[in-house]
């Protein structure tokens, strides 16, 4: 995961794909996209039927890849009830103008409902509730220090 501006907003990108036929190589960004699910869980603008399927997905930072993982279920369901451009079950890595036509890519996407569910939080991802450890890491990372402003 890195720090990713798009137009002014502040969002994150990942390092590698998540999901079916992604290259799920990279443990904190497998877990971000899961720890997102976990919470969409929560919700209370996620409707019964993606709750139900997104209470399967688990905090593992691993993802198999095929239809028969949580994850890549959870991501087809999400990417279906957007109609998202492309309903493939994988989170690309966000790169030339960060859309697919006329929409966001799907990351962008779903950070966008990250945002409204913590508001006050985000992008702060370390201080949104059961934030994996490599996750917070990388969050608290972005953030400058003094010591690293020299003249």
């Amino acid at each position: 995961m890195k720090p990713y501006i798009y137009g002014p907003k502040f969002m994150w990108n990942l390092d590698a794909s998540v999901g079916k036929g992604g290259s799920n190589s990279d443990p904190c960004d497998v877990s971000f996209i899961q720890w997102y699910y976990i919470l969409a869980a929560d919700f209370h603008l996620t409707d019964l039927d993606r709750k139900v399927l997104y209470r399967k997905v688990q905090l593992t930072g691993t993802c198999a890849g095929t239809d028969a993982d949580p994850l890549v279920q959870a991501i087809l369901a999400h990417q279906r009830i957007l109609n998202h451009p492309q309903i493939d079950g994988r989170i690309s890595v966000v790169h030339g103008t960060a859309k697919i036509g006329a929409s966001a890519f799907f990351l962008l996407r779903l950070e966008a409902r990250f945002a409204v569910m913590y508001p006050d939080k985000w992008p702060r991802l370390d201080l949104i509730p059961r934030c994996p450890p490599k996750v917070a890491e990388v969050s608290r990372y972005a953030i400058p220090a003094m010591s690293e402003l020299t003249q």
